[in-house]
């Protein structure tokens, strides 16, 4: 079970119309039969799993669902685009699976205190974006209200 299907987070992200990846359930039926929100977030667990997004051979992974290299391609664009609504820009996508992988491993090997801190470090990124988010929009309503008085 992934964290959002134990926070039970719902299957849309916020007020997009984008799947929330990390909840759907991937099934027990032949990869081929995958429809795009199974596959993708197929995808981003093995992402996650592997830390980087280029860890993931596209030609392998068009193979296995069926589907061409470029699909794939197109498939790794949308997950990125979800990690960015969901924390910032592609790169973010690296940033979060290397905190997810690196959190996992120390569970892993008993390192619970590394964890907690490595936890600790993400709370703290992932904050730090949000509240540049939050100047920026900020920035931008007064740039805006700004322009409106020049008018």
């Amino acid at each position: 079970m992934t964290s959002s299907q134990q926070t039970g987070r719902s299957s849309v992200v916020g007020s997009s119309s984008q799947p929330d990846y990390a909840a759907v359930n991937v099934p027990s039926k032949p990869p081929t039969e995958y429809d795009h929100r199974e596959r993708r977030a197929e995808l981003l667990q093995q992402v996650r799993d592997l830390g980087h997004p280029s860890m993931i051979h596209q030609g392998e992974a068009a193979e296995r669902y069926g589907v061409s290299q470029q699909q794939i391609s197109k498939d790794l664009d949308r997950i990125a685009e979800y990690v960015e609504e969901n924390l910032g820009a592609r790169h973010e996508l690296t940033i979060d699976a290397v905190f997810q992988r690196s959190i996992e491993g120390l569970l892993e090997e008993g390192e619970y205190r590394k964890a907690a801190r490595t936890a600790k470090d993400y709370d703290e990124w992932v904050t730090d974006r949000t509240d540049l988010e939050e100047i920026q929009e900020q920035l931008e309503f007064l740039k805006d209200a700004h322009q409106e008085q020049q008018k």
